[in-house]
């Protein structure tokens, strides 16, 4: 079996398709660190099934996809593919050639294929059982593993050989047998306490099964003279059932004769109950009509006394109408006259308005002429000046660094140009010499042509250096700049004196604050809040960012006292101890979240200690953010204007409905400040560290340029010295003397470009000194300026308070000129609410008038119906006649109903007679259900007894019916003694029996079990000896051997640690190198020690041969003559074995048929270059 080839593609760092090819023997990898060697090996491990992500070099799977480069993205899947010769059918399939494929997708997903079938990793891993080979076996061989064999300790290196050996398996056994012998013990012990547990129940369970049934018998002799018992009662009973049924019978004669004649009596009745109703139903009829008339006659009367009231009241109607109408119209114009007084106090109100606005005026004229804002104007050109200075003199120093870089080139041109001055004056010596040794070359003009093309990409390439270095030194200088400019910036920010800003209460506390140890600080040193929230939280705080917090109020006391003795201002102190913190109900919390404009509660947007937690919540606590004043109206009208809304852009609506707004000259507050001087630190760290990376690319890129031009400058000399030997030999002594010539003018022209360098740098010292004088000025300018910002910032905040007043004069003014223009609005809303109700007194006027024109056509239509109301004295006659016909009726009625009653008491006297006899036969059915449910009880009680046949009963009524009474009472006695008696006793005992003689059985079957267990571990660890054994002295055979031929001499031997115990032994590594005596591997050098491990490894793959194996920088500790030496063995061993190798060592790659190389020419991206040595060296052996 030989390894043919690899396939990886997006593995690590082989981004392309990349296709190895491996032949018998040795083949080589070889390249830089950080190439990608490794990947190699690790796709290997990778396609044969490693699961370890920290075995590949990675934290999860998914890092082994290649991850992209500068030039590249990253790719979505990792593929590797193993191609095996199993022509001999080493492995164990039944394909001459077997392909192993694994590829992993960035998703996750992942598949194995075999000869390009999926498979699962079981099937790859069972492909190489027992063949030597896998991704944890000898055939792959690091540093690691050497190390692990001379570093390990005697009993870990037994490890090795029983790999070898291949006891793991029987180990694994073992184990396992061992667990099952251990589980076996644990299920035995709790067999015997279940046995010892069910013996222990036996004894009381034979107690109470023998006492139930002694219990059974007493009461099968009870049952059986109970039966006797009731064999009497169903003899008297059945004469009673007898008697009482044919009492029944003579009743229910009786009863059929009377319900006879009731039955006749009541057909008569029904008779009688019919001409009743049909009499009734005439009554009726005539009763409705005598009513029906009756109403026609009381609504004609009603309809007229009707139509009256309702003309009465319409007239009542229209006067009140009148009368409103009336009223409508001195209203209206009461209004009119009320609307024209308002318009005159409208315009009274805007003339004062007029006059407070220029009261206004005055007052900012005035505060404009006391100079403070111009001091302002001043102190922001100056402020500018210094800024404008601070740039200028960073440009200087730019100026000066490049200059510096200048001075560097130049001394490192000059010291280049020096060089070639001398080699050139070495060469015209050589070239004087050579005139008199002219020789004839076939080659010689090929080879000054081939350095020719060397050197022109040579310089191509140095050109293309020295534009990489410029482009990253003109980065270097923009990202100087820009350093230089922010860190003017801050330092202004820095160098304004923060304490002009505060109160001066707060800042007089301040500078005295370690005097006062529980004193934090102000609100705005505590908090950290996002740039984009800071004017938020400054409008929403305002002065309170001063106030001053301290730990209780026995320190505000303290400094209260401190501040009034000395008069140095007023403060606002928060005691942590007394602060609570104010939150928003859940329920409004809910409704904001709805909101998407609604930002945030101010305290959830600010950054502080835990310990302040009540402060901040008691400041903000229940200040809402918003997004924009249009939100903020929206959230404040949602919460019923009961809580303050402040917008980002710094606007605020005030609890109550008062809005607050507009912006100030300079918008720079102390959390604006911090949060800008906070961002412009973080971009001079971020600044200062890409400068640094600049800076080194740079003076990586310099020194590489300095190599690069002296081997350029050799490069050039060798072409020279080649185009000389060529004219020598090919034109003679005088195109050498030609050349002579032309070396002389190089090196005249090489001494003009120094005089020329030196003549162009004579300047740079004055200029530099120039510049720095300018800097040092510039700097003198600054701190000038400095000094005259802080008098005139001190100068403003004295020129504050003299303004104050003024300023108090203009805030009252300011806001009588508001109450005056609310004062407007209300009045202008007051005449629109004037005149709308105006238009709606004019509107009811209308109305009111339409409703009286229709109540005077009512009235028209009321007195037209007055006159068509009909007769009533016609209804009155009809009424009287049909009042006698009922009469008549009623008489007829009167006699049909004395017949009734007297049929009646007839019925009455039947239904009495008829219920007397009923009770009495329900007495005898009672009576007679008694008897029958009393026999039925009998019967069941036969039934329960288990006697069930009825005939039996006939004998037992013939017994003593006293002497089984007597005989009763004694059983019951007998039986209550037994009260507590297990009936179940008998079949739990028959159970606890059968379970018993189960355990039992159990109980042996483990013990025999447990035996074998033991027999079979005996019979492992006899195979674990005989295999270690064998397997030990076959390597300790072949170790001899090759550490003799490593060291070249020598002897080494491995010994157990314990012969007699060849379970457990631990095995020592003894050497003797040559010229030296015999000690153990601890005493040995760094490189012997990993020459002897190498030589431990190769005796084991000599006792365990593999088809091939992988060598990964193993002899990387060894000299040059131990790895040739390691080379050579190699060489000899792989006729049997194919051998991979990974090194930096020429004398390893000597030694292999195929080298392969990996670079990285594209940065991040590794490829490959092979080159069969062997083809090599024939064709070498040929060419000479």
């Amino acid at each position: 079996m030989k390894l043919k080839s690899l396939e990886i593609n997006g593995f690590k760092s082989f981004a392309d398709k990349t296709v190895i090819d491996f032949m018998p023997g040795m083949t080589g990898i070889v390249g830089p660190n950080g190439s990608g060697k490794s990947n190699i090996i690790e796709a290997i491990r990778w396609v044969m099934g490693e699961q370890s992500a920290k075995g590949l070099r990675g934290n999860t799977m998914a890092d082994v996809i290649f991850g992209g480069s500068k030039k590249r993205p990253a790719l979505g899947r990792a593929s590797v593919s193993m191609t095996i010769d199993n022509s001999d059918h080493y492995l164990h399939s039944a394909f001459d050639e077997v392909q192993i494929s694994r590829r992993l997708y960035r998703n996750g997903d992942a598949e194995y294929l075999i000869n390009g079938v999926k498979s699962r990793l079981k099937d790859i891993t069972d492909l190489f059982v027992d063949t030597g080979l896998g991704r944890e076996s000898f055939s792959i061989i690091n540093q690691g593993k050497v190390e692990a064999i001379f570093n390990a300790k005697a009993e870990d290196r037994r490890a090795i050989i029983e790999d070898v050996a291949g006891v793991f398996k029987y180990k694994q056994n073992k184990n396992k047998s061992q667990n099952q012998l251990l589980q076996t013990q644990e299920n035995l012990d709790r067999l015997l306490d279940i046995i010892k547990e069910i013996s222990d129940r036996l004894q009381p369970l034979e107690k109470q099964a023998d006492e139930a049934e002694e219990f059974l018998s007493l009461r099968k002799q009870f049952d059986r003279l109970k039966l006797v018992k009731i064999a009497r009662v169903k003899k008297d009973l059945s004469a009673k059932e007898l008697t009482t049924q044919s009492e029944i019978t003579a009743l229910t004669k009786k009863i059929e004769q009377v319900e006879k004649k009731l039955g006749d009596k009541t057909s008569k009745e029904d008779l009688i109950d019919s001409q009743s109703n049909e009499l009734e139903s005439k009554l009726n009829n005539l009763n409705h009509l005598v009513e029906e008339l009756t109403q026609k006659y009381e609504h004609a009367l009603g309809e007229n006394n009707l139509q009256k009231q309702k003309r009465d009241s319409l007239e009542h109607n229209r006067d009140l109408l009148n009368s409103e109408q009336t009223k409508l119209k001195q209203q209206l114009q009461e209004l009119a006259d009320k609307t024209n007084r308002l318009k005159q106090q409208i315009e009274e109100e805007k003339k004062s308005q007029e006059k407070a606005e220029q009261q206004v005026k005055e007052i900012t004229d005035k505060l404009a002429k006391s100079g403070q804002l111009s001091e302002q104007d001043k102190l922001a050109n100056l402020r500018n000046n210094y800024v404008q200075s601070m740039q200028d003199a960073a440009s200087l120093s730019n100026q000066l660094i490049n200059l510096d870089k200048e001075k560097l080139r130049y001394d490192a041109r000059k010291k280049s140009l020096s060089t070639l001055s001398q080699q050139l004056k070495e060469k015209l010596s050589e070239k004087r010499a050579a005139l008199n040794k002219i020789e004839n070359s076939e080659s010689a003009s090929k080879d000054s042509k081939d350095l020719e093309e060397q050197s022109a990409h040579f310089s191509k390439q140095l050109n293309q250096k020295k534009a990489e270095l410029s482009a990253l030194e003109k980065q270097h200088s923009d990202l100087l700049a820009s350093y230089n400019q922010i860190r003017i910036r801050s330092e202004s920010l820095q160098n304004a004196n923060a304490n002009l800003d505060l109160f001066v209460g707060v800042r007089n506390l301040l500078a005295n604050r370690q005097s006062f140890p529980g004193l934090f600080g102000t609100v705005a040193e505590l908090i950290k809040v996002d740039a984009q929230y800071a004017l938020a939280i400054e409008t929403a705080l305002g002065a309170g960012l001063q106030n001053i917090v301290v730990d209780s109020q026995s320190t505000a006391k303290k400094a209260i006292e401190f501040l009034t003795s000395r008069r140095l201002g007023r403060v606002t102190f928060l005691p942590i101890e007394v602060i609570k913190a104010r939150y928003l109900p859940a329920n409004i919390r809910s409704q904001l979240d709805q909101e998407k404009d609604f930002i945030g509660i101010g305290a959830a947007l600010i950054r502080s200690e835990k310990k302040y937690s009540n402060i901040i919540e008691n400041l903000l606590g229940t200040t809402l953010i918003a997004a924009n004043l249009n939100a903020a109206f929206r959230i404040s009208k949602l919460l019923n204007q009961r809580y303050r809304v402040v917008t980002i852009d710094g606007h605020i609506v005030n609890a109550g409905g008062s809005i607050t707004g507009g912006a100030n000259r300079h918008q720079s507050g102390l959390l604006s400040k911090r949060a800008e001087l906070d961002q412009l630190n973080k971009q001079l760290d971020d600044l200062k560290k890409e400068g640094q990376k600049v800076n080194q690319l740079i003076d990586d890129s310099q020194k590489e340029i300095a190599v690069d031009e002296n081997k350029f400058i050799e490069l050039r000399n060798s072409i020279v010295a080649k185009k000389e030997s060529l004219q020598l030999k090919v034109g003679g002594k005088k195109i050498a003397e030609d050349a002579l010539n032309q070396a002389e003018k190089q090196f005249q022209s090489n001494q003009l470009e120094i005089n020329q360098l030196e003549d162009e740098f004579s300047s740079i010292p004055k200029t530099r000194e120039k510049l720095a004088a300018q800097v040092e000025s510039l700097q003198e300018k600054n701190d000038q300026l400095s000094s005259e910002i802080n008098t005139l910032e001190v100068s403003l905040l004295d020129a504050r308070s003299s303004a104050k007043q003024q300023n108090s004069r203009l805030l009252t003014s300011r806001e009588n000129l508001a109450a005056i223009k609310v004062q407007i609005q209300a009045d202008s809303k007051q005449a629109g609410e004037l005149s709308d109700q105006k238009n709606r007194l004019g509107n009811e006027l209308s109305d009111n008038q339409e409703q009286i024109d229709l109540l005077n056509n009512q009235l028209e239509v009321l007195d037209n119906t007055l006159k068509n109301t009909g007769n009533a004295e016609q209804i009155s006659d009809n009424l009287k006649s049909v009042n006698l016909n009922r009469d008549q009726f009623v008489e007829k009625k009167q006699k049909l109903n004395q017949e009734e009653n007297s049929l009646k008491v007839e019925i009455n006297q039947l239904q009495l007679e008829l219920r007397q006899l009923l009770d009495r036969k329900n007495r005898f059915d009672t009576k007679l259900a008694t008897v029958k449910s009393r026999l039925d009880e009998n019967l069941q009680d036969l039934k329960d007894i288990g006697e069930p046949d009825i005939s039996k009963l006939d004998l037992l009524e013939k017994e003593d019916f006293q002497s089984i009474f007597s005989r009763l009472n004694a059983l019951k006695s007998e039986l209550a003694k037994h009260n507590a008696v297990n009936l179940a006793a008998i079949d739990e005992l028959k159970r606890v029996k059968e379970r018993y003689d189960f355990l039992t059985g159990q109980r042996d079957d483990l013990i025999t079990a447990s035996e074998n267990l033991k027999v079979a571990m005996q019979e492992m660890d006899h195979e674990v000896v005989t295999r270690f054994k064998k397997t030990f002295d076959a390597v300790a055979e072949q170790f001899k051997r090759t550490f003799s031929e490593l060291f070249a001499g020598g002897q080494a031997s491995l010994e157990l640690t314990d012969p007699k115990d060849l379970l457990t032994s631990g095995i020592e590594i003894r050497v003797q190198p040559p010229g030296k005596k015999l000690q153990r591997l601890s005493l040995l050098s760094g490189g012997e020690k990993a020459l002897t491990a190498i030589a431990l490894l190769l005796a084991i793959l000599l006792v365990h041969p593999v088809p091939f194996a992988i060598l990964d920088e193993t002899e990387a500790a060894l000299d040059e003559s131990n790895v040739d030496n390691f080379g050579r063995f190699l060489r000899d061993f792989g006729e049997n074995t194919q051998f991979i190798v990974i090194t930096h060592r020429k004398g390893t790659m000597r030694y292999a048929n195929v080298l392969y190389g990996v670079t990285m020419q594209e940065p991040g991206v590794s490829t490959m270059v092979s080159v069969d040595l062997e083809k090599a060296g024939t064709a070498l052996e040929d060419v000479k």
